[in-house]
């Protein structure tokens, strides 16, 4: 079972709940001493981006959902589309 926690395995990608199109894939699991396991997460769209999350967080659906989901999209808020300003 090396690199799986239970439904959760290294290579799924999940979103924030409460995010906008911030994806994060799960890239390894670590165990840091007296702790509970956790999750490294890098965002796709920018791979300097890493976070720590516990385990326990992913699996809580009112705080992660899979982004490959579409259903769960409605809990996100949709993308902000920016129009460019003219250049004085």
């Amino acid at each position: 079972m090396a690199g799986k926690r239970n439904d959760i395995e290294i290579g799924d990608l999940v979103r924030k709940t409460n995010s906008t199109d911030w994806i994060w894939q799960v890239a390894e699991f670590v165990t840091p001493n007296g702790h509970k396991p956790h999750a490294r997460l890098v965002r796709i769209n920018n791979p300097s981006d890493e976070r720590m999350f516990a385990v326990a967080a992913l699996r809580d659906r009112r705080l992660f959902v899979e982004a490959s989901d579409q259903r769960n999209r409605i809990a996100a808020r949709p993308p902000v589309h920016w129009e460019q300003q003219a250049q004085a």
